[in-house]
């Protein structure tokens, strides 16, 4: 069994939203890893946090031309982490040991993502209608949960928990028992779909309605997920909750939707309104649970059919952690 670390450092985690990196270096976790994400005339930068020299935090540093410059010395870095600039000593060489640790860095979709092996083991999700233009998109705050990534997207996936968690904002108490589904599975991950009676809260003294509502499910390894919402009786919308991991018992995700350009004056503040309640019904269910570490086998548990969804992803991670091929097979 591979660790926690070894297992998913090399594939792509968002470690900050686009719009939080401006004109200074940002501190960033990831696999309890310290970083320092920056911005370069060529794009984005990652390296350990900490300078080489004598240990100062470089997100205390400013970006030059050069590079990022240490607010202790002055020592400046460029974006593969090599020191271009003593200057106490102009007129020596640098030594060979003063690099930091650098790291792949990319931005994509609102996202500041980060691979820390040498190779990605499997490239970013692709969400074309993300970049495309046919969709308006809006970032809900960062969601910091004392849980493992792996959980946070289980419960994202929970077909049988809507009608009992969600009781208020769109689960059905009428609607408990789950009908059974398919699961598509590959390489990449997991597809599944449902149809669910949502039931809209009450507005204004008028009662709730039920609005039949196709769940599209799709998961990219190890922790992407995009739910896509399609009713009968309002606008499609999608959601996109990328568990970004500080430890194997502590996450950051990163979560936005995409609604149709006509909503854009409206649904912002409504649908992040709307679904920080949903979350924080979520959180509360997640954080409570044990262990908050993943499971990696399904012996501690009991499980049904229709926990299929959840399980078939349970799968494809414990091929991941234990560094065998993601086929997941159907469950027993």
């Amino acid at each position: 069994m591979r660790s926690y670390q070894e297992a998913f450092s090399p594939y792509w985690h968002p470690v900050a939203f686009s719009h939080e990196l401006k004109e200074r270096p940002l501190a960033a976790r990831l696999l309890e890893t310290e970083l320092v994400v920056w911005r370069t005339g060529s794009g984005v930068a990652a390296t350990q946090r900490y300078c080489a020299h004598r240990g100062a935090d470089l997100c205390g540093g400013q970006l030059t031309e050069e590079g990022l410059r240490c607010g202790f010395h002055g020592w400046t870095y460029g974006r593969d982490g090599r020191c271009v600039r003593v200057p106490s000593q102009p007129g020596v060489p640098i030594p060979a040991r003063a690099a930091l640790t650098s790291f792949r860095a990319v931005e994509r979709y609102g996202l500041v993502w980060v691979c820390l092996a040498p190779e990605p083991a499997a490239p970013l999700p692709e969400w074309p209608e993300l970049e495309d233009g046919s969709v308006a998109t809006v970032p809900l705050p960062r969601l910091d949960w004392n849980t493992s990534a792996g959980r946070m997207i289980e419960i994202v996936l929970d077909v049988a928990h809507l009608s009992w968690v969600h009781e208020g904002t769109f689960g059905n108490p009428q609607q408990q028992e789950v009908p059974p589904y398919e699961v598509e599975r590959s390489a990449a991950g997991v597809r599944a779909q449902i149809s669910y009676p949502a039931l809209s809260p009450a507005i204004g003294g008028m009662p709730p309605k039920v609005d039949r509502t196709t769940l599209s499910y799709e998961v990219f390894f190890p922790f992407a997920a995009r739910l896509s919402f399609k009713p009968t009786i309002f606008y499609a919308h999608t959601v996109y909750a990328i568990a970004s991991p500080w430890s194997e018992e502590k996450m950051q995700c990163f979560y936005f939707a995409s609604y149709h350009p006509r909503l854009r004056n409206h649904f912002p503040d409504m649908f992040v309104k709307s679904e920080l309640a949903i979350l924080e019904q979520d959180r509360l269910i997640a954080e409570a649970q044990r262990p908050r570490a993943h499971p990696l086998d399904f012996s501690s548990e009991v499980h049904v059919r229709a926990d299929r969804l959840p399980l078939e992803y349970r799968r494809g991670l414990i091929a991941i952690r234990t560094g065998h091929p993601v086929d997941a097979p159907t469950p027993d």
